[in-house]
């Protein structure tokens, strides 16, 4: 029965009962929010809130997401084989067996009043019953439900391409909210005490608020307990199937899993791959928490791949996604039955990343949509025939700083050199249609800066240093590609490719700049008075409009000056 509540087909359900909760959480803490205001206003947030959430239909749809997001959270506990996790999983493991103890005082109580007595639900009532005595307890509870709702957000959102933007606001705000609501609660509670100091104005208050006695506090307390002891069996439960499993394996028959470059391990059947790289302490690539949304933990099957059972539809779904071949698989949901030869396909190493100064999010592969520019010299293979190698390096060494000065300074990020050229990426962090801009400006600046290269080299290279120019927008993968130890952030997709073809254009229409009519859209370029074309790429399969500018200095943007 939990092994069923594990599998990846209910995964969807996991995710939709998750969100119902946290929509419900996030306009819960923000009526606390408004405590901060006064009391009256809490209340009358609160009655705009009822209305939404206190309907049948919302109580039942609220009441099936606890019941199901905790019985596939508690199968999904009970089917792991180890416990051995990165330290955010853990840490959502952990404050999601917490919220069920947490809550389950509050929700009783609340339930309990309001359908066995006349109790009037209002944060005057509550507030003045759980301050101060109760204060910690909520409090407790409101963060540990909002830091297990933000790390599951964080695992389904991290994968998609605009989420790198936006993370830093919605870091801030996931920080704000959480201390604005505990701030409004704890305003309005005193400021209810203060009004109900009077013994007067207090035994009104309960009478007029219908406040439960003795006898049904007593009745709601003996519930609590007994709900509490029902979730202590149940999560006992889970425990021990993962203690007993952990104990049968040890004498269970075992299979052998052969890594890429060593070692060859010897386990259970039963764990999923990237479960035993974990008990093995192998350091293996995974984003998403094992949930099949990202395709990090992917790997290649050298042996043994007929006696794999197929991939699960979220596994499908995802290498289909990536293009990925037949021999490839997910880590997360592999789970090998016989002996297993595999190599890892996403490095793991970061000291690359480290040495960029690129690294973040985006290092683990991600799908964004960026400028791609690419930049070559012409004529250089003749310019360089007939000096030394310490000439041909100083020129080159000269040119690379002015252009790079120009990359940077526009917010770009150069990604590779190729001999006498160069790639670089505009947008990563600032989107596609601001990164349009910028390489459009480096572009421009490059191009203003040569006059004073040349200048400068005039009595090395007589007729001066020429250039050509492509740029184009479109999505990439951006990740940490390469061998362990010596990989590096990069991009890669059909976007660079085609911007490449762009680039070496320029040769052919005699111009020194081509784009894209994608980035000209983007960034606001007006068309009018530019000569348009479409081009072929990729062997014919694929057709680009084009705009071809013969000096990047020409191309007027709206936020370019023009050149008198």
């Amino acid at each position: 029965m939990l092994d069923a509540l594990a599998s990846p087909r209910l995964q969807p359900l996991r995710l939709a009962s998750g969100l119902v909760m946290f929509s419900f959480v996030l306009l819960h803490i923000t009526n606390h929010a408004v405590g901060l205001i006064g009391i009256e206003a809490m209340n009358t947030v609160q009655d705009w809130r009822l209305a939404l959430t206190h309907s049948t239909l919302a109580r039942l749809l609220l009441l099936l997401a606890i019941l199901t997001h905790i019985s596939l959270g508690l199968g999904k506990l009970a089917a792991r084989r180890t416990l051995r996790m990165p330290p955010m999983e853990l840490l959502q493991i952990g404050s999601g067996i917490l919220i069920p103890a947490l809550l389950i005082p509050h929700a009783t109580a609340m339930g309990y009043f309001s359908t066995t007595t006349n109790f009037f639900y209002s944060y005057t009532s509550v507030a003045y019953l759980l301050w101060p005595g109760q204060a910690l307890w909520q409090s407790s509870l409101l963060l540990v439900v909002w830091l297990h709702g933000c790390i599951g957000l964080n695992y389904w959102l991290r994968t998609r391409p605009w989420y790198g933007r936006w993370r830093y606001f919605l870091f801030a705000t996931a920080v704000a909210l959480p201390i604005l609501a505990l701030t409004g609660f704890m305003a309005a509670a005193r400021e209810i005490h203060a009004q109900l100091a009077d013994p007067v104005a207090l035994a009104k208050a309960r009478t007029d608020l219908h406040w439960p006695d003795e006898n049904v506090r007593t009745a709601m307390l003996g519930l609590r307990d007994r709900i509490w002891m029902a979730f202590a069996g149940v999560l006992t439960l889970v425990l021990a199937t993962i203690a007993a499993r952990r104990l049968a394996a040890r004498s269970a028959p075992t299979l052998a899993v052969s890594y890429a470059g060593g070692p060859t391990l010897r386990v259970p059947a039963g764990p999923s791959l990237l479960e035993i790289s974990r008990m093995n302490g192998i350091p293996h690539t995974s984003i998403c928490g094992g949930r099949a949304r990202c395709s990090t933990c992917r790997v290649r099957i050298d042996r043994g791949g007929a006696d794999l059972a197929p991939p699960e539809p979220a596994e499908c779904a995802t290498l289909t996604r990536i293009g990925a071949s037949p021999n490839v698989r997910l880590a997360c949901q592999l789970r090998p039955t016989r002996d297993l030869g595999i190599t890892r396909l996403v490095a793991t190493s970061t000291a690359a990343i480290s040495r960029s100064g690129h690294g973040g999010p985006d290092a683990d592969g991600v799908e964004k949509a960026v400028a791609i520019l690419f930049l070559d010299v012409r004529g250089f293979t003749r310019m360089s025939e007939h000096r030394l190698p310490f000439d041909v390096v100083f020129l080159l060494n000269q040119f690379f700083a002015a252009v790079g000065e120009a990359i940077r300074t526009e917010g770009g990020w150069i990604d590779k050199y190729m001999g006498d050229g160069l790639m670089a990426v505009f947008g990563r962090d600032s989107g596609v249609a601001s990164g349009c801009s910028e390489a459009l400006a480096a572009a421009r600046a490059i191009d203003l800066a040569l006059d004073t290269l040349n200048r400068r080299l005039a009595s090395e290279v007589a007729e001066g240093i020429r250039i050509g120019i492509g740029i184009h927008a479109g999505p990439v993968v951006i990740g940490h590609i390469g061998e362990p130890g010596t990989a590096a952030l990069t991009v890669i997709g059909r976007t660079v490719n085609e911007a490449s073809r762009l680039e070496a254009l320029t040769k052919e229409r005699g111009c020194q700049l081509i784009i894209s009519a994608d980035v000209a859209r983007h960034a606001g370029v007006d068309l009018a008075s530019l000569i348009t074309d479409t081009v072929e790429v990729r062997g014919g399969a694929t057709k680009i409009d084009i705009v071809i500018v013969p000096a990047a200095r020409d191309l007027q943007t709206p936020s370019a000056p023009s050149i008198g």
